[in-house]
């Protein structure tokens, strides 16, 4: 039963069993307010209710006339029109002066006595006539009595005292009343007035607790709205942004101290100027579109929302963000607009530090792919116009990883920059470079004749051949070329770009640090590479294919949120192949269809062991994305076993948008609707297409290790990449997963700067799936042994 009277747990704490009831609301001028609108709803339906009353009475009186004595009916039929006409009097007083805001505890009390009154009048009724009336007249007694309880209970029904008060006294006595002998005087009958008193007992608590919670809402509402606009003018004073208010003719009507420190002019000289002759020079170019919005949304009379323009402010162009809605005035006209505005500029300059991205390796500062592949494109088409010859060369940097593995990350990135300069140097004006990812270059020479090609290609391989000296160190390394000449050796990019990658194959093929041009026996001795093609398409059923998973871990608690799935080749033979050999030849070969099918299912099963808030990451090959039953797998597996959807998220790696398919945007929305999540791998190191980054709904953006590693720097530009990257990703909505963390200096340095997740050797290399399960499954089990 007490269950079915407990409060709200929302309702604020303030509002107790006491206050509910009436007894201890002491001074405190809401329950004054609350006491008046009682009052004000006990006297709102005054008129109906004593107009029903008195029918009912008169009836009453009427019918039992012959069951009772005259005097008593007529003594209690003046009680009850005294008690009716001290309501009709009161109901009119208040129609004449008006609700009262407060009442006092006094004024409570005295009309709840005098609404009890009515009940013991009623109880003394049923007392006095129900033994002395036949069964037909006790029947229409208990019958009015009911009716009288869930009158009462509707009237009072904001006074739980009075309601509660009136249903027990009418009901109590109904009850008692009944003779012994009556077929009345029964269990259910009984049974029946406490079910009915119950309800509404219920009813009226439930509804008195609802209306103070409502006015108590109310009130903190009232509070709060003087807190913001006190607020508001605090803002105003001293906020980072400021209010801005124009008239119809878009002149400053309203400049707070912080705009007119923002424009660096006085306040007298902002008021009345127009807000466009404040516009910068950029209006007319790289804001001619925002600043048209703006002048549009002025014409329309139309609200508008972050409109960024360009501001002249002391011989220096800086970006404001604008919003602002229509003034309407007493008379119901336009009056200008009232909005808000800030200082945009850092904002802007990050992201186009991030547009930058897009096109452009951060570490070495040459084009990357995307950039790369619309020069060669452009290149190609031109030589193919003017029956000329232009140059691509494919460079790989030799003996690299073992440099990377053994010196370290932050050496290797030092050779990379330095070796980037070497081949700005070697190949001389004209020519784009390219990083493509890794250790792999890329120089296009338009217009380049077969000779000049050769020359430069002979030079890289010179330039790259001379040791390095990072940190007071000599390094060697040294450099492969393979060149190819368009359109003789591909009329098409693609085609291009397949022959100057085997020419480079060739060349690592017989022993690295040279230059060779493709031709077409090439092919032929490529088919070397077969063999090991060979061995991959059975290494699936043979249960040489396994998957090893690396913790990604919460930035803030550093506890274990997902694992990333990596795929391993044991060959019988050779050993461990690395992923970097064997995947490349599965993408070309289409094996990397039936092998991506048995990742996602074995990576699946293995999540489905572990608890419901690790996730899983798979990683998704471009070739895997024009599979026509790659949706049926990810949905056969997600089914097989039981795994939550929004557990499996798929890592993209930006090569995928390299060729702007409209095929792969519908698949992975397609994807996305099945309820698997997106990130996008190693953001920033190749295409960094930004505007797939809304078209693919990615929830996750991977910070590629080249930033992390970095993020200890003292010169602070990895860290405000990072930041940027950080930001952009929270505007999007999405999370950020810093990749190749190592030290904890380095943990702590992106943990500051946001990041939610990290993934690295810190916190743990690539294992076994038991491995991986242990992790998850047996610590909470050793924890909860240790708490014991």
């Amino acid at each position: 039963m007490s269950a079915m009277f407990r409060p709200p747990i929302a309702v604020t704490s303030a509002i107790g069993w006491r206050q509910v009831f009436g007894f201890g609301q002491g001074a405190d001028p809401f329950f004054a307010r609350v006491r008046a609108a009682q009052l004000q709803a006990l006297n709102r339906y005054v008129p109906f209710n004593v107009t029903l009353m008195t029918i009912n009475i008169a009836a009453m009186i009427w019918s039992m006339r012959a069951a009772a004595e005259f005097d008593f009916l007529l003594g209690w039929g003046a009680l009850m029109g005294g008690l009716a006409l001290l309501w009709t009097l009161r109901f009119r007083g208040v129609a004449r002066r008006g609700d009262a805001i407060e009442a006092s505890r006094e004024m409570f009390w005295s009309v709840s006595a005098e609404v009890g009154a009515f009940g013991v009048c009623w109880a003394a009724l049923v007392l006095h006539m129900l033994p002395l009336a036949a069964l037909d007249a006790q029947a229409l007694l208990v019958l009015l009595s009911l009716t009288a309880m869930g009158a009462c209970g509707f009237a009072a029904a904001v006074m739980p005292v009075c309601g509660i008060a009136l249903v027990t006294v009418i009901g109590t006595a109904t009850v008692a009343a009944i003779p012994p002998g009556s077929p009345l005087a029964s269990p259910m009958v009984a049974l029946a007035f406490l079910t009915f008193a119950l309800l509404i007992v219920r009813g009226v608590i439930v509804t008195s607790f609802a209306m103070m919670a409502r006015m108590r809402t109310q009130s903190d509402l009232t509070e709060r709205t003087e807190v913001v606009r006190l607020l508001l003018n605090e803002f105003e004073a001293n906020g980072s942004d400021w209010l801005i208010e124009v008239d119809t003719e878009a002149r400053l009507t309203h400049v707070s101290p912080r705009l007119a420190d923002v424009a660096k002019r006085p306040r007298e000289a902002l008021l009345g100027q127009p807000l466009l002759a404040l516009l910068g020079d950029e209006r007319h170019r790289e804001g001619r579109a925002s600043v048209k919005a703006l002048t549009n949304s002025f014409i329309a009379r139309r609200a508008f929302r972050d409109i960024t323009i360009p501001v002249a402010v002391a011989g220096e162009t800086r970006w404001w963000a604008l919003s602002g809605t229509p003034k309407i005035d007493g008379s119901g006209q336009f009056s200008g607009f009232r909005g808000v505005g800030r200082d945009v500029t850092e904002v802007r300059r990050s992201h186009e530090r991030i547009a930058q991205l897009a096109r452009f390796d951060p570490l070495t500062g040459l084009a990357n792919r995307a950039l790369f592949r619309e020069a060669l494109d452009d290149a190609l088409a031109r030589a193919t116009r003017t029956q000329k010859c232009c140059a691509l060369l494919f460079i790989d940097l030799d003996r690299f990883k073992a440099v990377n593995d053994t010196m370290g990350h932050s050496v290797g990135d030092k050779l990379l920059r330095e070796a980037a300069g070497r081949l700005r140097d070697a190949v001389g004006g004209g020519a784009t470079v390219a990083r493509l990812g890794g250790d792999e270059f890329a120089v296009m020479l338009p217009e380049a004749q077969p000779r000049r090609a050769e020359a430069v290609a002979h030079s890289i391989v010179e330039a790259l051949a001379r040791p390095f000296e990072i940190d007071g160190q000599l390094v060697g390394i040294g450099g492969s070329v393979g060149y190819a000449l368009g359109p003789a050796d591909g009329a098409s990019v693609d085609r291009l770009l397949k022959s100057a990658d085997l020419a480079l194959y060739e060349v690592k093929s017989n022993g690295r640090g040279a230059a060779c041009r493709y031709v077409p026996e090439i092919r032929e001795r490529a088919d070397e590479r077969r063999a090991l093609e060979a061995d991959l398409a059975q290494a699936l059923d043979r249960g040489e294919l396994s998957l090893a998973f690396q913790p990604v871990v919460e930035a803030a608690d550093e506890h274990i949120v997902g694992f990333e799935a990596l795929l391993r080749w044991t060959h019988p033979t050779l050993g461990n192949i690395p992923p970097t050999k064997f995947i490349p030849v599965a993408e070309d070969t289409g094996l990397i269809i039936p092998i991506g099918h048995w990742v996602i299912r074995t990576a699946c099963a293995w999540a489905a062991r572990w608890p419901s808030d690790i996730r899983i990451a798979v990683n998704l090959s471009p070739a895997q994305i024009d599979d026509p039953a790659l949706i049926a797998v990810v949905e056969a597996a997600l089914a097989d076993n039981k795994l939550d959807p929004a557990r499996l998220e798929l890592e993209i790696t930006e090569s995928l948008f390299l060729n702007e398919k409209a095929a792969t945007i519908e698949k992975l929305a397609a994807l996305k609707a099945i309820g698997v999540r997106f990130a996008l791998d190693d953001f920033g190191t190749g295409y960094s297409s930004l505007g797939y980054l809304h078209k693919a709904a990615f929830s996750r953006i991977k910070i590629d290790r080249s930033f992390v590693s970095r993020a200890t720097q003292s010169n602070g530009e990895a860290s405000a990449i990072i930041s940027a990257i950080v930001n952009l990703a929270h505007s999007l909505d999405m999370a950020t997963t810093a990749e190749g963390t190592e030290t904890r200096a380095e943990f702590e340095a992106i943990r500051a700067l946001g990041c939610e997740q990290v993934q690295g050797y810190l916190f743990g290399r690539p294992m076994p799936p038991e491995a991986a399960t242990a992790l998850v499954v047996e610590t909470p089990a050793r924890q909860r042994m240790a708490a014991e």
